[in-house]
């Protein structure tokens, strides 16, 4: 069975082999070199006065591409691992031989998740610390895409488009409906998750803060859910009509402090910086009991269509 594994899909892992090495590389270089600008900036106190990433372009918007792995392992290793064999009639014939379907169905979990959770870790490992310099200056680890790319989320993500491509290949037993499903419910479910369910894992802190200021928005590396005007605790919707003697008061500053005089402020509503961890737990926890669902369910179905 291993020989037999190791035919079927010994083309997909030297392409992934190959792929995570073409990312490696580059991203080695890379990050050395942006280790060693960091390093020298930090020496110099001069990390202040230019963006530490403003070189790296090209590198960057390849390191942020890395987002898409893990549906791509849903749809070359999911999709077709059990689907292309039940569209083909092959798992039938190796079930008449000395393989049980029990045996079967083990070794291609085994061989599914044990690729996804590889693949997934060493590119996650890789653009981790490719981003360890930037993450330590200004950027939080919860803005755009960083949160997805990096540390264990991707790879609960990788295991979830895993299951997600199995199931839809034992429901369909077609790799193409497959394929398109996987794509369809892993993006669905993605959104889902980060628009409207992540910012909920945790009670967010609430914030008053003056209208300008160092203070006046929330705290740096913060995951910010809302920023509101406020009068006299009150958010304030519609137009902003300011008192006509603080439109007269002359410049910005000048206006912000007669307004907070009259009662108006900021009202911050985020989640910690400090919670970044729990965040990602949170997140990896629910993509993996998501896969064991969907794992229960391509099993149940497989034998319930073979008995």
């Amino acid at each position: 069975m291993t020989w037999l594994i190791w035919r079927q899909h010994r083309v997909q892992l030297l392409l992934s082999a190959a792929a995570v090495i073409g990312l490696a590389i580059p991203v080695w270089i890379t990050g050395t070199h942006l280790a060693t600008t960091l390093h020298d900036c930090r020496t110099a106190s001069t990390c202040g006065s230019f963006d530490l990433l403003q070189h790296y372009g090209a590198i960057r918007v390849i390191v942020n591409l890395t987002i898409i792995v893990p549906v791509l392992v849903g749809v070359f290793w999911g999709a077709t691992i059990a689907g292309r064999e039940l569209e083909m009639g092959t798992a039938s014939l190796v079930w008449t031989q000395s393989i049980t379907r029990r045996r079967w169905v083990a070794i291609k979990l085994g061989t599914l998740f044990a690729f996804a959770i590889a693949c997934s870790g060493a590119v996650s490992a890789l653009v981790t610390w490719w981003s360890n310099p930037a993450n330590s200056t200004v950027e939080s680890r919860f803005d755009g895409p960083q949160f997805d790319i990096q540390n264990i989320a991707p790879v609960g993500y990788a295991i979830f488009a895993a299951a997600l491509g199995l199931a839809s290949g034992v429901a369909w037993r077609r790799v193409m409906p497959a394929v398109a499903t996987t794509i369809a419910a892993f993006i669905g479910t993605r959104l889902l998750i980060e628009l409207g369910v992540r910012t909920h894992y945790m009670s967010p802190v609430v914030r008053i803060t003056g209208m300008k200021g160092p203070g006046s928005g929330p705290p740096n590396g913060s995951l910010s859910i809302s920023t509101d005007l406020t009068l006299h605790g009150q958010v304030v919707n519609g137009p902003v009509r300011p008192l006509q003697s603080c439109v007269a008061a002359g410049s910005r500053d000048e206006m912000n402090a007669c307004m907070a005089r009259a009662g108006y402020s900021f009202r911050n509503v985020y989640q910690p910086a400090n919670r970044y961890w729990t965040f990602q737990w949170i997140e990896f926890g629910i993509f993996a009991a998501l896969a064991a669902v969907l794992v229960a369910v391509a099993v149940l179905v497989l034998r319930r269509r073979d008995a």
